[in-house]
């Protein structure tokens, strides 16, 4: 018997995406005889709100990262304002419960705060009776992400656990595999034949640098100049996501700088960038550190924008398995040690073993999901319900 599986994702970020499709491949690998179909909901029943609000939320995080952290941290618990915030939710339930019941899934996945919320609100009106699975993919616990009609919470490691509990969430309604990223970055690779492949030098340090899918760098010509003063020459491999912009800018001071630069643009083989590089600078993003903490890539964290990023930094940081830069001053002494300094490098790394609990987390995700496929009937009730 086929199972059909509705994964309902976001484009607030580049990595609720990467994670349902990380989650789509493993599935499919593990169960050939399943149907899996990833959506993001907001963009196929409000398409014009939905590109107004992501680009909102996007320009929000780049132009006044402090006033999101400041709702973000407003909006942490269960209070009146994070239920104002959950009150959204209702905002295309119609059209959503339209698209649930023409595709009669057997289970739904949602790795969005967003999907999660408008499918518990479903759930809660009895239109639709079908297990239900949130995965969050941030090391962050945010009442955003928690709904009372949740059937099972995958989650990145065991603080995320033990945070959801305080929220009255049952410890068997809890699976922690690691956050879901593409098992492409658990393959082995030939530095040397990558770095021949991107004319990179052999000889150079290599130092990455992220600002995750949509190029969010607060500040990177600041940021270059400090690297300019580094008395050494290195090469830098620069992801600017669709931040077009961004990718403008850094071109017109490629041409000044003592350094080697390979710039792009988004890139579907951050895997291999990753690969050839020494350390990365990077903001903290869920599925960004991830990778990086899957491949052992030592990590210099550098202007996180608040909310979800500080606390993957803080994740981070507290177990020493990355170094934080808080400003110009000591991105430029932090950097010049990591390059420096094998051993800081060694420790590192071995803290970042530490803490990848599980090596293929989208396997392991998968498996969860496809254990949970319930045999009770789907529940689709008359759409005047929701009026």
């Amino acid at each position: 018997m086929s199972h059909n599986i509705l994964i309902f994702t976001g484009h607030y970020g580049e990595g609720h995406k990467q994670a349902a499709l990380a989650i789509k491949d493993a599935i499919y690998h593990k169960y050939t005889d399943a149907y899996v179909t990833v959506i993001d909901p907001a963009k196929e029943t409000h398409p014009f709100l939905d590109s107004v609000s992501r680009r909102f939320f996007i320009n929000s995080m780049k132009i006044f990262p402090s006033i999101y952290n400041y709702f973000y941290e407003k909006t942490r618990y269960l209070n009146y304002s994070g239920m104002m915030l959950k009150g959204l939710n209702r905002i295309g339930i119609n059209r959503v419960f339209d698209l649930v019941s023409h595709m009669e899934p057997d289970v739904i996945v949602c790795t969005c705060p967003v999907a999660a919320g408008i499918i518990s609100t479903l759930k809660e009106y009895g239109l639709i009776d079908i297990p239900t699975v949130t995965v969050i993919t941030d090391h962050t616990v945010h009442s955003y992400w928690v709904y009372q009609n949740t059937d099972i919470y995958i989650v990145g490691s065991e603080s995320v656990r033990q945070g959801l509990k305080q929220f009255g969430i049952k410890d068997k309604c809890i699976k922690v595999t690691g956050i879901p990223i593409n098992p492409k970055f658990l393959d082995h690779f030939n530095q040397q034949a990558l770095k021949k492949k991107y004319k990179l030098a052999e000889d150079l340090p290599t130092v990455l640098i992220s600002g995750g899918g949509y190029g969010i760098i607060k500040g990177i010509l600041s940021t270059l100049k400090v690297l300019e003063k580094i008395p050494f020459k290195i090469q830098l491999i620069i992801t600017c996501g669709h931040n077009q912009r961004l990718y403008q800018r850094i071109k017109q001071h490629i041409g000044y700088s003592k350094h080697d630069i390979f710039l792009t643009g988004f890139v579907d083989y951050m895997e291999e960038l990753m690969a050839v590089s020494d350390i990365m600078i990077t903001k903290a993003g869920g599925l960004t550190v991830t990778e990086a903490v899957t491949m052992e890539l030592p990590m210099l964290l550098y202007k996180p924008i608040g909310g979800q990023e500080q606390d993957n930094t803080k994740f981070l940081i507290n177990r020493k398995a990355a170094l934080l830069a808080e400003d110009d001053k000591d991105l430029y002494v932090k950097i010049i040690e990591m390059l420096t300094n094998p051993e800081l490098i060694t420790s590192i790394q071995n803290n970042v073993q530490m803490i990848q609990h599980q090596k293929n987390a989208a396997s392991h995700a998968a498996h969860v999901i496809l254990n949970i496929l319930s045999k009770q009937p789907k529940i689709f009730l008359s759409e005047e319900y929701l009026l």
